[in-house]
Protein backbone atom coordinates (compact mmCIF):
# COMPACT_ATOMS: atom_id res chain seq x y z
CA UNK A 1 0.00 0.00 0.00
CA UNK A 2 1.31 3.43 -0.86
CA UNK A 3 1.87 5.87 2.00
CA UNK A 4 2.96 8.81 -0.12
CA UNK A 5 3.05 12.04 1.87
CA UNK A 6 3.20 10.31 5.25
CA UNK A 7 6.42 11.13 7.10
CA UNK A 8 7.88 9.68 10.28
CA UNK A 9 8.65 12.58 12.62
CA UNK A 10 12.04 12.53 14.37
CA UNK A 11 10.73 15.42 16.51
CA UNK A 12 8.00 13.27 18.07
CA UNK A 13 7.69 10.02 19.99
CA UNK A 14 5.00 7.54 21.00
CA UNK A 15 4.33 6.63 24.63
CA UNK A 16 2.31 3.47 25.29
CA UNK A 17 -0.01 2.93 28.25
CA UNK A 18 -1.15 -0.68 28.45
CA UNK A 19 -2.96 -2.52 31.23
CA UNK A 20 -6.31 -2.88 32.99
CA UNK A 21 -5.84 0.35 34.98
CA UNK A 22 -4.68 2.47 32.02
CA UNK A 23 -7.91 4.46 31.73
CA UNK A 24 -8.30 5.21 35.44
CA UNK A 25 -4.62 6.12 35.78
CA UNK A 26 -4.64 8.50 32.82
CA UNK A 27 -7.94 9.99 34.01
CA UNK A 28 -6.22 10.86 37.29
CA UNK A 29 -3.17 12.44 35.62
CA UNK A 30 -4.20 14.28 32.45
CA UNK A 31 -6.28 17.41 31.87
CA UNK A 32 -8.96 16.02 29.56
CA UNK A 33 -11.67 13.41 30.10
CA UNK A 34 -10.02 10.09 29.23
CA UNK A 35 -13.10 8.16 30.41
CA UNK A 36 -15.13 9.69 27.58
CA UNK A 37 -12.67 8.59 24.88
CA UNK A 38 -14.05 5.73 22.79
CA UNK A 39 -11.80 3.13 21.21
CA UNK A 40 -10.43 4.43 17.92
CA UNK A 41 -10.85 8.08 18.91
CA UNK A 42 -8.39 10.72 20.11
CA UNK A 43 -8.27 13.94 22.13
CA UNK A 44 -5.84 16.70 23.06
CA UNK A 45 -4.39 16.29 26.54
CA UNK A 46 -2.12 18.19 28.91
CA UNK A 47 0.00 17.01 31.81
CA UNK A 48 0.55 19.56 34.57
CA UNK A 49 2.66 20.07 37.65
CA UNK A 50 0.98 20.51 41.02
CA UNK A 51 1.19 24.27 40.36
CA UNK A 52 -0.88 23.89 37.18
CA UNK A 53 2.00 24.47 34.76
CA UNK A 54 2.03 22.32 31.65
CA UNK A 55 4.82 19.78 31.59
CA UNK A 56 3.66 18.65 28.16
CA UNK A 57 0.86 18.70 25.61
CA UNK A 58 0.00 15.59 23.64
CA UNK A 59 -2.52 13.82 21.46
CA UNK A 60 -3.94 10.71 23.15
CA UNK A 61 -5.45 7.84 21.14
CA UNK A 62 -7.57 5.05 22.63
CA UNK A 63 -6.06 2.22 20.60
CA UNK A 64 -7.63 -0.78 22.33
CA UNK A 65 -9.63 -1.89 25.37
CA UNK A 66 -6.83 -1.15 27.82
CA UNK A 67 -4.31 0.37 25.41
CA UNK A 68 -3.63 4.09 24.90
CA UNK A 69 -1.01 5.81 22.75
CA UNK A 70 0.34 9.33 23.17
CA UNK A 71 1.84 11.34 20.29
CA UNK A 72 4.19 13.73 22.10
CA UNK A 73 7.20 15.94 21.41
CA UNK A 74 10.34 13.79 21.56
CA UNK A 75 12.17 16.24 23.81
CA UNK A 76 9.73 15.41 26.64
CA UNK A 77 9.02 11.70 26.09
CA UNK A 78 11.63 10.31 28.52
CA UNK A 79 10.72 12.88 31.18
CA UNK A 80 7.02 12.02 30.92
CA UNK A 81 7.62 8.28 31.12
CA UNK A 82 9.80 8.69 34.20
CA UNK A 83 7.42 11.07 35.98
CA UNK A 84 4.24 9.15 35.19
CA UNK A 85 5.88 5.91 36.26
CA UNK A 86 6.72 7.52 39.61
CA UNK A 87 3.02 8.15 40.20
CA UNK A 88 1.82 4.77 38.96
CA UNK A 89 2.08 3.24 42.46
CA UNK A 90 -0.12 0.13 42.47
CA UNK A 91 -1.96 0.83 39.24
CA UNK A 92 -1.81 -2.11 36.85
CA UNK A 93 -0.36 -0.76 33.62
CA UNK A 94 2.90 -0.46 31.75
CA UNK A 95 4.19 2.97 30.71
CA UNK A 96 6.99 3.12 28.13
CA UNK A 97 8.26 4.96 25.10
CA UNK A 98 7.35 2.61 22.28
CA UNK A 99 10.09 0.56 20.67
CA UNK A 100 7.80 -0.65 17.90
CA UNK A 101 5.70 2.41 17.01
CA UNK A 102 6.73 5.76 15.54
CA UNK A 103 5.03 9.16 15.43
CA UNK A 104 4.24 10.45 11.95
CA UNK A 105 2.26 13.15 10.14
CA UNK A 106 0.70 13.96 6.79
CA UNK A 107 0.00 17.34 5.20
CA UNK A 108 -2.92 17.32 2.79
CA UNK A 109 -6.70 17.26 2.74
CA UNK A 110 -6.96 13.57 1.91
CA UNK A 111 -6.46 11.22 4.83
CA UNK A 112 -3.15 9.38 4.40
CA UNK A 113 -2.92 5.81 3.24
CA UNK A 114 -1.56 3.95 6.23
CA UNK A 115 0.64 0.89 6.56
CA UNK A 116 -0.97 -2.11 8.31
CA UNK A 117 -1.84 -1.35 11.96
CA UNK A 118 -1.30 2.38 11.48
CA UNK A 119 -3.58 5.03 12.99
CA UNK A 120 -4.19 8.62 11.90
CA UNK A 121 -6.46 11.50 12.86
CA UNK A 122 -7.07 15.01 11.58
CA UNK A 123 -6.04 17.95 13.75
CA UNK A 124 -6.89 20.36 10.90
CA UNK A 125 -8.64 19.71 7.57
CA UNK A 126 -5.22 19.42 5.89
CA UNK A 127 -3.07 18.14 8.78
CA UNK A 128 -3.09 14.57 10.09
CA UNK A 129 -1.06 13.11 12.92
CA UNK A 130 -0.36 9.40 12.81
CA UNK A 131 1.17 6.48 14.68
CA UNK A 132 2.74 3.76 12.54
CA UNK A 133 4.87 0.64 13.00
CA UNK A 134 8.58 1.47 13.06
CA UNK A 135 9.14 -1.31 10.53
CA UNK A 136 6.96 0.40 7.91
CA UNK A 137 8.99 1.66 4.90
CA UNK A 138 8.20 5.35 5.35
CA UNK A 139 10.41 8.41 4.73
CA UNK A 140 11.84 10.35 7.66
CA UNK A 141 10.65 13.97 7.75
CA UNK A 142 13.28 16.52 6.79
CA UNK A 143 13.81 19.82 8.59
CA UNK A 144 11.72 21.48 5.87
CA UNK A 145 8.90 18.94 6.37
CA UNK A 146 8.89 19.56 10.14
CA UNK A 147 8.92 23.32 9.55
CA UNK A 148 5.89 22.97 7.26
CA UNK A 149 4.05 21.07 9.99
CA UNK A 150 4.97 23.77 12.52
CA UNK A 151 3.68 26.49 10.17
CA UNK A 152 0.30 24.76 9.87
CA UNK A 153 0.01 24.28 13.63
CA UNK A 154 0.98 27.89 14.33
CA UNK A 155 -1.49 29.21 11.77
CA UNK A 156 -4.19 26.99 13.27
CA UNK A 157 -3.50 28.17 16.83
CA UNK A 158 -2.40 24.71 17.99
CA UNK A 159 0.54 25.20 20.37
CA UNK A 160 2.88 22.45 21.48
CA UNK A 161 4.87 22.39 24.71
CA UNK A 162 8.49 21.30 24.20
CA UNK A 163 11.58 21.06 26.40
CA UNK A 164 12.14 24.79 25.87
CA UNK A 165 8.73 25.71 27.32
CA UNK A 166 7.91 22.92 29.76
CA UNK A 167 6.54 24.15 33.13
CA UNK A 168 6.17 27.70 31.78
CA UNK A 169 2.43 28.01 31.10
CA UNK A 170 -0.87 27.14 32.72
CA UNK A 171 -3.21 25.68 30.08
CA UNK A 172 -5.22 28.88 29.60
CA UNK A 173 -2.09 30.88 28.76
CA UNK A 174 -1.70 28.88 25.55
CA UNK A 175 -5.45 28.52 24.94
CA UNK A 176 -5.27 24.80 25.69
CA UNK A 177 -8.73 24.86 27.24
CA UNK A 178 -10.26 25.66 23.84
CA UNK A 179 -7.63 24.41 21.38
CA UNK A 180 -9.25 23.07 18.20
CA UNK A 181 -10.61 20.49 17.77
CA UNK A 182 -12.42 19.71 21.00
CA UNK A 183 -10.31 21.50 23.60
CA UNK A 184 -7.64 19.96 25.81
CA UNK A 185 -9.08 20.54 29.30
CA UNK A 186 -12.19 19.16 30.99
CA UNK A 187 -13.58 21.20 33.89
CA UNK A 188 -15.95 18.45 35.00
CA UNK A 189 -13.80 15.28 34.99
CA UNK A 190 -12.40 15.49 38.51
CA UNK A 191 -8.93 15.74 40.00
CA UNK A 192 -5.53 15.62 38.32
CA UNK A 193 -2.22 17.32 39.20
CA UNK A 194 -2.72 21.09 39.14
CA UNK A 195 -6.50 20.81 38.72
CA UNK A 196 -7.31 23.30 41.48
CA UNK A 197 -5.06 25.96 39.93
CA UNK A 198 -6.44 25.38 36.43
CA UNK A 199 -10.06 25.39 37.64
CA UNK A 200 -9.56 28.54 39.73
CA UNK A 201 -8.06 30.32 36.72
CA UNK A 202 -11.07 29.22 34.64
CA UNK A 203 -13.83 30.24 37.03
CA UNK A 204 -12.23 33.40 38.41
CA UNK A 205 -10.58 34.63 35.23
CA UNK A 206 -7.24 34.77 37.04
CA UNK A 207 -5.04 34.27 33.97
CA UNK A 208 -4.32 37.59 32.29
CA UNK A 209 -1.91 36.26 29.68
CA UNK A 210 -3.01 34.63 26.44
CA UNK A 211 -1.81 33.24 23.13
CA UNK A 212 -1.26 35.48 20.09
CA UNK A 213 0.14 34.93 16.60
CA UNK A 214 2.89 37.35 15.52
CA UNK A 215 5.28 37.65 12.58
CA UNK A 216 8.77 39.07 12.15
CA UNK A 217 11.11 39.64 9.23
CA UNK A 218 12.86 36.45 8.12
CA UNK A 219 16.25 37.28 9.64
CA UNK A 220 15.10 38.77 12.94
CA UNK A 221 17.39 37.52 15.74
CA UNK A 222 16.33 35.88 18.98
CA UNK A 223 12.90 34.58 17.95
CA UNK A 224 13.21 31.05 19.34
CA UNK A 225 11.02 28.86 21.54
CA UNK A 226 11.37 29.81 25.18
CA UNK A 227 12.79 33.27 24.49
CA UNK A 228 11.33 36.51 25.81
CA UNK A 229 10.81 39.10 23.06
CA UNK A 230 9.43 42.62 22.84
CA UNK A 231 6.49 43.09 20.49
CA UNK A 232 5.99 46.15 18.26
CA UNK A 233 3.51 47.58 20.81
CA UNK A 234 6.06 47.29 23.64
CA UNK A 235 4.62 44.28 25.40
CA UNK A 236 6.98 41.51 26.47
CA UNK A 237 6.04 38.05 25.22
CA UNK A 238 7.27 34.49 25.71
CA UNK A 239 7.73 32.52 22.50
CA UNK A 240 5.86 29.21 22.60
CA UNK A 241 6.37 27.91 19.05
CA UNK A 242 8.14 29.33 16.02
CA UNK A 243 8.69 28.48 12.35
CA UNK A 244 9.79 30.10 9.09
CA UNK A 245 6.63 30.51 7.03
CA UNK A 246 6.09 32.29 3.69
CA UNK A 247 9.30 34.30 3.90
CA UNK A 248 8.91 35.46 7.51
CA UNK A 249 9.20 34.19 11.06
CA UNK A 250 5.83 33.11 12.44
CA UNK A 251 5.32 32.44 16.14
CA UNK A 252 2.75 31.74 18.82
CA UNK A 253 3.57 33.88 21.84
CA UNK A 254 2.18 34.18 25.36
CA UNK A 255 1.62 37.81 26.21
CA UNK A 256 -0.27 40.14 28.53
CA UNK A 257 -3.69 40.77 27.03
CA UNK A 258 -4.25 44.36 25.95
CA UNK A 259 -6.08 46.27 28.71
CA UNK A 260 -5.26 43.80 31.48
CA UNK A 261 -3.13 44.60 34.48
CA UNK A 262 0.19 42.73 34.84
CA UNK A 263 -0.04 39.33 36.48
CA UNK A 264 1.22 39.31 40.05
CA UNK A 265 3.55 36.38 40.68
Amino acid sequence: MSSQGLFVSPAHAVIEFDGPDAQSFLQSQLTNDVASLAIGHWQWQGYCTAKGRLLATLALVHAGESHYLAHVHASLAAVLVKRLTMFRLRAKLEIAESATLAAAFHLGEQAPELPPNGLSWAIQPDVHLAIVPRAAPLPIASADDLNALACRRIAGGQPEVTAETTERFVPQMIGWDHVSPGGGVSFSKGCYPGQEVVARAHYRGAVKKGLEHHRWAAHSPGIVAGATVTLADGREAEVANVAHCDGSISALVVVQRVGDEPVQS
